[in-house]
């Protein structure tokens, strides 16, 4: 995995004179086109373990480059918080981000408000300019051509609909029943799915260009394998829809599902094939999911340990065996981990740690047998990693206000 650029995001610093700490913008997101020559970041605030700043203001954006290093555009913003999740379509010809505009605690003035917007790449035209959301987006996902645009905002689900050259419909909208931090949309846009912390699936089907009430699935499970033991609610946080087939995966607590939207609007509605990462150590909170293109395989990373009191992480790559999805290798990582990604092939995964802000990363490739292909080490956590479908592209970013781009 060579590195081939890296960029420092926003422009201006976080902490300004005479203000003094050490703490930077976070790249809390990024994504990139099928074939990489397209990805976008974005830059995020957040008084987290390991900070040293309490105030979340500061000037924000979205940033679009070529495969080449190139800034395509960006879109800077003063606000709260910032942009918390970014998507580009499959073509790579839309990108949007979404995330907090203004809190409402530090001016009783400006209300909460929650952030969407959309733009042509590379132009960096907006598509889409929505500041109405109650809350902060969570998560946002297009479609590979852009028309389909989904995000979450704490528990409300939002779905717009291009038919012109902008998002000009006003969107579809659902409440959920839990906060949702992660959604996908399935490329073809005929449908998406969200998952929430109160162990909800939600599949939604896209028929003439409006969204159908979604179909549900409550996960319970035991809180541990003692006899008798309360079944509790998963609390998901991350869904992934395989790219070139009708299934999805989703992951929380110590659990991993594989589901389809047929199995999910069925008579009695469940997922096809379960993993539990509980065992003899304790718990493992599974952080992030992936499925491959044609759903032969899934990637969870986990929080672990090594016995010794020491954080770190595990990637497991995981195949259906019946109604069991059984673990055919894992990885340990060193701190606790953040994301996993598969490229269409199936033959590179991706991995990212670092928690909390104040420790370094690392993010990592893969082969499909588990052997490690490269790593590149950050002076603080990594959160986001994704490889592009076509394998020649990987982008991730930091909590230095980087971000990066790689060649496997």
């Amino acid at each position: 995995m060579n590195l081939k650029w890296s960029h420092p995001l926003s422009s201006k610093p976080l902490c300004v004179p005479p203000e003094t700490c050490s703490d930077q913008y976070m790249v809390n997101a990024v994504a990139v086109s099928d074939n990489a020559t397209r990805a976008v970041g974005a830059t995020y605030y957040q008084n987290y373990d390991g900070t040293t700043r309490t105030r979340v203001d500061g000037t924000f954006g979205t940033y679009c480059y070529n495969a080449a290093g190139t800034l395509l555009f960006k879109d800077e913003f003063a606000g709260d918080k910032g942009v918390y999740a970014v998507a580009m379509s499959g073509d790579g010809k839309t990108a949007a981000g979404g995330g907090l505009f203004t809190m409402g605690k530090q001016n009783a003035f400006k209300p909460k408000r929650g952030l969407l917007r959309a733009y042509a790449v590379p132009s960096g035209n907006s598509l889409l300019d929505n500041k109405n959301f109650a809350d902060r987006v969570t998560s946002i996902a297009l479609s590979r051509t852009g028309k389909v645009l989904a995000a979450v905002a704490e528990r409300m689900l939002s779905v717009f609909i291009r038919t012109t050259g902008s998002f000009t419909a006003p969107p579809q909208t659902f409440q959920l029943d839990g906060y949702c931090e992660t959604l996908a949309v399935h490329p073809s846009g005929k449908w998406l799915a969200a998952a929430d912390h109160k162990g909800r699936i939600y599949v939604f089907t896209i028929t003439r260009g409006t969204v159908q009430p979604p179909k549900k699935w409550i996960a319970r499970e035991p809180e541990s394998t003692l006899p008798n033991s309360p079944k509790r609610q998963v609390k998901f946080h991350s869904v992934s829809i395989a790219r070139e087939s009708d299934f999805l995966v989703a992951g929380g607590k110590d659990f991993v599902y594989l589901l389809s939207p047929d199995s999910v609007s069925a008579p009695k509605p469940g997922p096809l094939a379960r993993f539990t990462s509980f065992d003899a150590t304790g718990h493992h909170d599974v952080r992030w999911v992936a499925i491959a293109d044609d759903a032969s395989f899934m990637t969870a990373v986990m929080n672990d340990h090594d016995g010794t009191g020491t954080p770190n992480g595990r990637l497991v790559k995981l195949s259906r065996n019946g109604a069991v999805l059984q673990e055919d290798w894992r990885h340990t990582l060193d701190h606790l981990p953040n994301s996993t990604s598969i490229d269409g092939s199936g033959t590179r995964i991706t991995a990212a740690d670092g928690y909390p802000d104040d420790v370094p990363g690392i993010f990592y490739l893969f082969d499909e047998t588990g052997a490690e292909l490269g790593r590149h080490n950050t002076v603080k956590m990594c959160w986001p990693m994704s490889i592009a479908k076509n394998g020649t592209g990987i982008v991730g970013g930091d909590d230095n206000n980087t971000m990066f781009f790689f060649q496997p």
